[in-house]
């Protein structure tokens, strides 16, 4: 019977001890698992800073307050300084100059125009000849060499005259013209075109005028044999 009784108080002492341990352990745990949250909690308002509730929110425009007026002073970083070492010059290059080209312009009086009739007449007993470009040539023919002087052209482009229906068309000017380049003696291309400007306005009754569509003159032509003199 007393042996009984002891068994029952050593089972009885046994399951409270087992029962003191279990809630230790417990116990330990939760603290174990507070003090880690506190010291997560900690950790994360360590890494995040408190945001106020009445600062401005970041904008890539600047306001009027922010943005600095013509008259406040912006610092500007100085430009570093260039290479000293020495660049090679560019050298320049040759322009070709436009070659002088001489003309001269008979126009019909005011309201009128010329006929094309009247044009092949006169182009043919002044010795013009029809021929590249669709235009008239005058020719200087010498010992069997043949040098072209000058041409022309009608005034309004491209330039051509309709030799195959000359009956039905009219011109509003025509143009005589050389360029320097292209003759041997540019004073004698001058005074051949110009003796032919001078016969086609009068058979033409039109007007005879220089390149500015200016009366031709004397001091005209003056200006012009002056240019050429000096070629």
């Amino acid at each position: 019977m007393e042996e009984n009784s002891l068994r029952l108080i050593l089972l009885l002492v046994g399951m409270v001890i087992l029962l003191g341990i279990y809630f230790y352990d417990v116990l330990e745990k939760k603290k174990a698992t507070v003090q880690q949250e506190e010291l997560d909690d900690s950790a994360f308002d360590e890494r995040v800073d408190p945001v106020i509730g009445g600062e401005p929110s970041f904008s890539a425009v600047l306001d009027e307050q922010q943005a600095p007026t013509i008259h406040e002073h912006v610092d500007v970083p100085e430009a570093q300084e260039s290479d000293p070492s020495p660049v090679d010059p560019v050298e320049d290059v040759p322009v070709a100059e436009q070659a002088l080209v001489i003309q001269l312009v008979v126009l019909p009086h005011s309201g009128g125009s010329l006929l094309g009739t009247a044009l092949i007449d006169a182009f043919t007993a002044l010795g013009l000849e029809f021929g590249d470009m669709g235009i008239f040539h005058y020719y200087q023919r010498h010992d069997g060499v043949e040098a072209q002087q000058f041409h022309v052209a009608n005034i309004l482009e491209p330039g051509t005259f309709p030799v195959g229906n000359m009956t039905e068309f009219e011109s509003t000017g025509i143009i005589l013209f050389f360029q320097v380049s292209d003759v041997a003696q540019p004073s004698e291309a001058f005074e051949n075109m110009l003796n032919v400007a001078r016969e086609l306005s009068q058979r033409l009754e039109a007007r005879l005028v220089d390149a500015e569509m200016n009366e031709l003159r004397p001091d005209n032509i003056m200006k012009i044999q002056s240019q050429l003199s000096n070629l």
